[in-house]
């Protein structure tokens, strides 16, 4: 095929332009790798990126519902407190009512005076 279209005293000088035209193709294929690689390798570093803000956000969020749950903690704890302070002092108006009641009784059934 090649005898067609490239005389046979031609035909070194037509492998030698081929090898060429290869050499230059596989050298631009090879930048073309290396600037994909390099694009990749930068889609990576934004991802990464993305990813590390996308965190740091999920992070301020958790930290505002903990603080969130923490005030409700303690608003909570001093609800009891107050709670138990009303029971407390409950418990002693029904003991004090209690005793007044009992010493009335004793007072009436043992001395009728």
């Amino acid at each position: 095929m090649a005898e067609v279209f490239v005389r046979k005293e031609h035909f070194a000088e037509f492998v030698v332009r081929m090898d060429e035209c290869f050499l230059a193709v596989e050298k631009r294929m090879e930048q073309g790798f290396a600037h994909a690689e390099k694009a990749r390798e930068q889609n990576f570093v934004h991802l990464n990126q993305r990813i590390d803000d996308f965190m740091e956000g999920v992070n301020q969020r958790f930290e505002g519902v903990n603080q969130r749950f923490d005030d409700m903690n303690r608003s909570v704890n001093q609800r009891f407190h107050s709670l138990e302070k009303m029971l407390a002092w409950q418990n002693r108006s029904v003991l004090g009512i209690l005793a007044v009641v009992l010493a009335a009784a004793v007072k009436y059934l043992f001395f009728p005076n």
